[in-house]
């Protein structure tokens, strides 16, 4: 995973850039002072969240994403997202972009849920954002899963396509600028599942979206998947 967000690093916010629907979804979602940065990248959201009051623990495991973060005078700590643990509590935890399909297994995956509820102060909220993947299996052909839309300006061109792996495991390929080319493997996650491990590790008032504008998840047609859970 490093390796890839390393060799993206220098036109990360060109392709992910912080929007208007995020600041506003965040500003009615978010309760209490404190907020943990899950994958924080390049720092946007982190940025955001200290203009906005909020004390916020940034971490994020690629270097460059890190020092590109500095370099706008926002820390993040290089740190695995399975090690929160090691860290205090805290009002809110954020884990966007789809971070949490890099982790190797479904085990990993409720691993870390798990760890976020235990790092939640009573009542907290935990944020989740992801692609919603059974969009692109139930378009499947032979191994192809789809592309995911282009991102294209006068900064950068980003194209990202998804293939199936033997192992289950989706091959995500991209090519930056028509010259840098890469792969990673990303694992699986549809929302009624994780929905159930929500629930079970104990959950509460569990929603889900099909965007940072909070229209209602479409299992069949929304692209990405956006869920807010309480403890």
């Amino acid at each position: 995973m490093s390796k890839f967000y390393n060799e993206i690093a220098g036109k990360y916010d060109f392709i992910f850039p912080l929007s208007p629907a995020h600041k506003t979804f965040f500003a009615s979602e978010l309760r209490g002072y404190t907020v943990l940065d899950v994958g924080a990248a390049t720092g946007n959201l982190t940025d955001h969240l200290l203009s906005e009051g909020y004390e916020v623990t940034a971490i994020d495991l690629s270097e460059r994403l890190i020092a590109k973060a500095a370099e706008k005078g926002v820390t993040v700590q290089q740190l695995n997202m399975l090690d929160i643990d090691r860290l205090s509590t805290f009002d809110n935890i954020v884990c966007i972009g789809n971070t949490l399909p890099h982790l190797d297994s479904k085990a990993s995956v409720q691993l870390f849920l798990q760890k976020t509820y235990r790092q939640l102060t009573q009542g907290g909220k935990l944020v989740l954002q992801l692609v919603n993947f059974q969009k692109y299996f139930a378009q499947q052909q032979g191994d192809y899963l789809g592309n995911l839309p282009l991102i294209i300006n006068d900064k950068v061109k980003f194209e990202r396509f998804y293939y199936l792996n033997k192992e289950g495991k989706i091959i995500f390929k991209t090519i930056l600028d028509d010259t840098i080319e890469n792969e990673e493997l990303l694992q699986p996650i549809f929302a009624d599942e994780l929905t159930q491990w929500l629930t079970k590790i104990g959950f509460q008032a569990i929603n889900l979206y099909g965007n940072f504008k909070k229209d209602l998840f479409d299992k069949e047609k929304s692209m990405a998947l956006i869920i807010t859970a309480e403890k």
